[in-house]
């Protein structure tokens, strides 16, 4: 596998997935709104292809391998047409074109979208897509990382499918984890929380042939 899409390639956890990517010799090409991203994608060794997931972006998937999808609309964007939508159309997009693995970062309160009010339309939209995903006949990961951090990466994580407790977990680490998963069966077909813990990530990783 050596040619990943990453969506999203822009944000605070999309930009560190696509510059590790680059870093351990994948062919990257990120989705990004203009040509400043551009130009900076391009400085860490990726291919920037300018759009989003309301727009055409098809050519920038031809003869890629993998998809990370790494959306999120954040405060300015609609949630319900990029986290829901968008990421639908970006799955659609897979399976017609035949791009077989896709690891997507969502979070944990998707299961319970109910008990976070002001986070409610952005949760049900990625629960939502989520769903799809899983229901799809992609080989996919779903990674529902905790509250997200610009901490230090500690390298050591708790991986579960439903975790009991919640806790956080820095964007570098969850980016270690996405790039991990491309080349971690056990974690195919899988979707789990993602949290600061013990384990080192690949470890953490492999054991969740077992749950």
């Amino acid at each position: 596998m050596t040619t990943v899409f990453v969506a999203g390639a822009h944000g605070n956890t999309g930009r560190r997935i696509a510059k590790l990517l680059a870093e351990k010799g994948y062919q990257v090409r990120g989705l990004i709104p203009d040509e400043i991203h551009k130009r900076k994608m391009e400085q860490e060794g990726a291919v920037g292809i300018i759009g989003d997931l309301t727009q055409s972006y098809s050519d920038g998937l031809r003869d890629v391998d993998a998809v990370i999808c790494a959306v999120g609309a954040g405060v300015t964007e609609d949630p319900q047409e990029t986290d829901h939508v968008g990421t639908v159309r970006l799955i659609e997009q897979c399976v017609l074109l035949g791009i077989n693995r896709f690891i997507m970062i969502s979070c944990m309160e998707t299961k319970h979208p109910e008990h976070f009010s002001e986070l409610k339309p952005y949760l049900l939209a990625k629960h939502k897509a989520e769903t799809i995903l899983e229901e799809s006949t992609l080989t996919h990961t779903i990674i529902r990382a905790g509250e997200l951090t610009d901490d230090a990466p500690a390298g050591r994580v708790q991986a579960h499918p439903d975790l009991r407790e919640t806790g956080s977990i820095s964007r570098q680490d969850v980016a270690e984890a996405a790039v991990m998963c491309l080349s971690t069966p056990e974690t195919e077909l899988k979707a789990f929380d993602l949290i600061l813990g013990d384990h080192p990530i690949q470890d953490a990783l492999k054991g969740l042939a077992s749950g």
